[in-house]
């Protein structure tokens, strides 16, 4: 008996995404997407942890650290429409291999940095190329139907939750061995998936259907009032702004921790920069299976609004603790609670925000939380390298824990939105994405973990 055989459909020898929906995803162009955003996590891993440190050799303010951190942050909000669009018109192999051909030179340039001006030049450089994250996404609609789509961007967000593992420790562990190894590493991995894009990876997108999907971006554009004015419909909503506002205060007391904490536990603790690495590498390991685990446990009885409540407390705890650790039992303790409180209440609000508006003003919704969530990680870093100018080492954590514990308050004022009107089961939403082990607005975001 003759084996049946599924064939994709292929245009001149290439995916087509909508009408001719390729019907059976190759592993190995799954296998690469999920390289490439692990290696943009692992590079990005790597830095964090190291960059004050770097920064610090050069005799760098807290504010001039905050704008190093948040400065990749800034460049993904800005470039990440930028390559969307391109990758809709030219394809999206091309701007994936772009986008990791630059952040390797970026790599490169932060091994060999001279000066601040030339740590902010890698920072940007790789947040431009880490901006292609969202191509990865698109590559991925592109070639999986409907109801496995979802597998298929689970693969996204497991490779932020490994590259966030395993990129602090690998900086932490090659850091001591030269200042420049740890950006070579980086440069390395980012070059070598270059390589099999190059190779292995073929384009999506057929000529014909980017084309197709020129013509409805020039149609979409003449509609830009309607656009307004549903963005001013989703403003009307109390609940829609108040999910945005927490979303914002969560995300920037996490993030306003990041461009002071290695120096912190380094000046308290004397850890170096192996023992931050290695802090890094347990904060995203709780925070995983925080996620990927109790989390959705608990998300079918209590509800997304109940996974907020309880997580808040726990955030804004964690991060006071954190800034009055005298050992490092106590700063364990700390980061623990912020790691269930950051992985308890970020994909609950995703979740929240998706279900607080009509089906038909999804995508225009998710685009908002995930532009306010980016600006948080702005906001975050230089509040807190401000604050470790004017008031001490300790000031940062203090401030980040005073915005979550406001977000915590505000949680309890939050009414029950969608299906918790009548019932506290929560939606599938929260479900899919804690079942992978990763925030779903990082993974929106491209890069959050800063």
């Amino acid at each position: 008996m003759k084996r049946k055989t599924t064939r994709a459909t292929v245009t001149g020898g290439e995916g087509v995404a909508g009408t001719d929906r390729v019907e059976k995803t190759p592993k190995l162009r799954l296998a690469i997407l999920f390289l490439t955003v692990f290696v943009d996590l692992v590079g990005f891993g790597i830095v964090l942890p190291l960059l004050p440190f770097y920064a610090d050799r050069f005799g760098a303010s807290g504010l001039q650290i905050g704008v190093l951190v948040f400065s990749y942050s800034a460049a993904q909000l800005l470039f990440a429409p930028i390559w969307g669009r391109l990758s809709d018109r030219y394809g999206r192999r091309p701007i994936l291999i772009i986008g990791l051909l630059g952040s390797a030179v970026s790599y490169v340039i932060f091994a060999y940095a001279g000066s601040i001006l030339a740590l902010l030049l890698s920072r940007i450089m790789a947040g431009v190329g880490g901006a292609n994250i969202p191509v990865a996404q698109a590559y991925i609609a592109d070639i999986t139907p409907p109801e496995k789509r979802a597998g298929g961007m689970g693969l996204i967000g497991a490779a932020f939750g490994l590259g966030f593992i395993f990129g602090p420790a690998i900086g932490g562990l090659l850091a001591p061995v030269a200042p420049e190894a740890p950006g070579l590493a980086a440069a390395a991995l980012c070059a070598l998936n270059a390589g099999l894009a190059i190779f292995f990876l073929p384009e999506s997108l057929s000529v014909a259907e980017r084309g197709r999907r020129f013509v409805r971006r020039a149609i979409a554009a003449a509609d830009a009032p309607s656009r307004m004015e549903e963005i001013r419909i989703l403003f009307r909503d109390p609940r829609f702004v108040q999910i945005l506002l927490l979303s914002f205060l969560f995300t920037a007391a996490f993030s306003s921790m990041h461009p002071v904490f290695p120096l912190f536990v380094d000046g308290r603790l004397g850890l170096g920069e192996r023992g931050v690495g290695w802090l890094f590498t347990f904060l995203g390991t709780v925070s995983a299976i925080m996620q990927g685990g109790v989390v959705r446990a608990l998300a079918p009885r209590i509800g997304e609004r109940g996974l907020v409540r309880l997580c808040a407390i726990p955030f804004a705890a964690g991060l006071l603790l954190i800034g009055l650790s005298q050992n490092l039992a106590i700063l364990l303790l700390g980061l623990t609670l912020l790691a269930v409180g950051f992985g308890g209440t970020l994909p609950s609000l995703v979740s929240l925000l998706s279900r607080a508006v009509p089906d038909d003003v999804q995508g225009g919704s998710l685009g908002i939380g995930q532009s306010v969530t980016a600006s948080a990680r702005i906001f975050g870093p230089f509040l807190g390298g401000v604050m470790w100018d004017l008031a001490g080492p300790t000031s940062p954590f203090v401030a980040g824990s005073v915005l979550a514990g406001l977000a915590a308050l505000g949680v309890f004022f939050l009414p029950p939105i969608g299906d918790e009107a009548s019932s506290d089961a929560p939606s599938a939403d929260v479900r899919a994405a804690t079942g992978r082990g990763v925030d779903p607005s990082i993974a929106a975001d491209a890069g959050t973990g800063d």
